[in-house]
């Protein structure tokens, strides 16, 4: 088997290609992924945040908003990575095509891995906007969600390439978001306080990626710093650099049978 090699500055071809595929299909494809969070906070906020008392000295809305940018980016870089990256692996058979050229399976995995990160932090900003105009962002640190939105994204971009390069089929990837990935939205901290959880549960809960994300944004957009946010960046940064090395031996051993 081949040595794994070191990407280069190729990976951005890779990652402008779906761009430019994105940029053709954005009317039919991309809007829907963008109205479905903004939906969310408008009916948990005007509808749930009407009854439930403030959360930690937030109001409901002001909760709720921090997790949704997180959970939506998480969602997006799955979805991206997943199906995404399946189809134009396996069906489209577009990564075969590229690596013929002088773009190397690492550039295009690295490029595929970028451009979900992307795709997330572009879905965060736009939900963190629609937050802003409703007047529930509390500091201008709010402005730090974007790169903690695209860190967030390359640790599920990553995560989902590790999956799909194990995938048969692309029926496969559809447990992986809704074993995995769908619970994580519900039990990271997005909707209720992870305090109000069983202690056993709220100990795993901490032990998710998403949980640590949500904790960042949540007091970024609070205007708040503490040691918390230090190791859940710190961990976000070791499991994106950990899945990232993982996900290119593996599409390496998948591309080249």
């Amino acid at each position: 088997m081949q040595a794994i090699v070191r990407p280069t500055y190729r990976s951005w071809c890779a990652w402008q290609r779906n761009r430019d595929v994105y940029l053709k299909q954005w009317k039919t494809n991309g809007l829907a992924f963008f109205f479905e969070p903004v939906l969310l906070y408008i009916i948990m906020g005007l509808g749930m945040g009407k009854v439930i008392q403030d959360i930690e000295g937030m109001s409901y809305r002001e909760f709720i908003g921090p997790g949704l940018v997180a959970g939506y980016v998480m969602q997006i870089a799955v979805m991206e990575n997943g199906w995404g990256t399946y189809f134009r692996m396996a069906v489209r058979r577009t990564f075969d095509a590229m690596i013929v050229t002088p773009v190397s399976i690492e550039d295009v995995i690295t490029g595929e891995i970028l451009w979900g990160a992307t795709r997330g932090a572009l879905t965060g900003f736009v939900v963190l906007l629609i937050i802003a105009i409703a007047g529930d962002v509390n500091s201008p640190m709010a402005l730090l969600v974007i790169p903690a939105a695209f860190l967030t994204g390359l640790v599920f971009a990553g995560a989902s390439v590790i999956y799909t390069s194990q995938a048969p089929s692309s029926d496969f990837i559809g447990p992986f978001f809704s074993i995995i990935i769908y619970p994580m939205f519900f039990i990271a901290g997005v909707f209720f306080p992870i305090g109000e959880l069983p202690r056993a549960l709220e100990v795993f809960a901490w032990c998710l990626p998403l949980t640590w994300s949500v904790d960042i944004m949540r007091h970024l957009m609070e205007g708040e710093v503490n040691v918390t946010m230090l190791w859940g960046t710190i961990g976000l940064i070791a499991l994106s650099t950990f899945f990232y090395a993982v996900s290119l031996v593996l599409m390496r051993r998948r591309l080249i049978r």
